[in-house]
């Protein structure tokens, strides 16, 4: 079987040998598989002095009567351009967005190649052109960086890694409470299936949602109590993770969850579950039941798909309400999708 369409459904097991042995993460595993190997680093890592926040989007840090926030990436990509950006464009957007989602106003980043000998000259220089006119459209610079070129076969083409670092007033950390609403910021699923039409070849004018969230959370930041993008392991991962972080019961309308008619004919033509799906230009936040129709209103500014399609409740799993009655939605296992984000 191919291994670039193997286990898409996400069904495959990939057990971790944490002491011994090898890892046997695939390239697209996710959910707990990846959780379990994050814990086993961090338990080897020692102490995490006065950081705070170090299991979310970013760490941050009080500075200066204020909060320094940072965070770093690596962004590994197949196809590397694809409709609507490239590697470059979600090496700039995931980065920023992980600190604007902690409430940060992005400050500079940096960037780090690491190229595969005789990749084209002209195709990098098209990502890293891509990088620098986001940086100063969105007014964040690049303020230092490194460079690697390695044996041809070392790397697939190139790797990106990128660091950033922001400052807050408050950071978006407030406990839930129940009856909170759980809204996204558009339409979910762009980016994943636009990375795997390209990949299999398949005809459509699906384009990734890969940009940067700050105006959209800066605009709402004072009205929400907590926001997670929507990246690896798609809705179901984060909803997961903000669920069990704040030891909450999270219910779902799956009808009210905003999808593209040709993004749901794609996922199931490849039998993709829509739930994993990674975004790059969407996220979550949970709102009071007060505040929630101003956060709408103020998020459909940037995206008329922004809607609630949720609720908090006492409990700690996710709860999906379909036409058919209620489902766990689980956080996924196993190979989800190879190498979109």
């Amino acid at each position: 079987m191919d291994d670039k369409k193997e286990c898409l459904t996400g069904n495959c097991p990939t057990p971790i040998e944490a002491d011994v042995g090898s890892i046997r993460l695939s390239e697209g595993s996710g959910g707990r598989e990846m959780q379990e190997l994050i814990s086993q680093i961090r338990s080897k890592l020692g102490a995490e002095s006065d950081w705070k926040n170090t299991q979310d989007d970013a760490a941050s840090i009080d500075f200066a009567g204020k909060k320094l926030v940072f965070t770093s990436d690596s962004y590994v990509v197949t196809p590397i351009f694809f409709p609507g950006g490239n590697i470059g464009k979600i090496a700039f957007c995931g980065t920023v967005n992980d600190l604007a989602v902690m409430g940060a106003r992005p400050l500079g980043l940096s960037l780090s190649f690491v190229l595969e000998e005789g990749f084209s000259k002209k195709d990098f220089f098209s990502i890293v052109e891509t990088i620098g006119e986001l940086s100063k459209k969105h007014g964040v610079p690049i303020v230092t960086g490194d460079t690697k070129v390695v044996e041809h076969g070392s790397v697939d083409k190139i790797i990106i890694n990128t660091s950033g670092v922001g400052s807050a007033e408050i950071i978006l950390d407030e406990p839930l409470e129940v009856g909170d609403q759980i809204i996204v910021s558009g339409g979910i699923g762009e980016h994943g299936t636009a990375l795997l039409a390209r990949r299999f070849e398949l005809e459509t004018l699906i384009e990734t949602d890969s940009k940067p969230l700050w105006d959209e959370i800066n605009s709402v930041r004072g009205l929400i109590r907590q926001a997670k993008d929507v990246t690896r392991g798609g809705l179901a991962a984060i909803l997961n993770e903000i669920a069990e972080k704040n030891g909450k019961q999270f219910l779902i309308n799956e009808e009210k969850i905003p999808i593209e008619h040709e993004v749901r004919a794609l996922t199931e033509v490849l039998g993709i579950e829509l739930y994993n799906l990674a975004c790059e230009g969407r996220f979550v936040c949970i709102a009071s039941h007060k505040n929630s129709d101003e956060v709408v209103q103020k998020l459909k500014q940037f995206n008329k798909h922004a809607c609630v399609v949720g609720e908090v409740l006492d409990g700690k799993n996710v709860i999906v309400q379909t036409r058919f009655g209620k489902k766990v939605l689980n956080m996924p296992h196993g190979n989800i999708v190879p190498r979109i984000c």
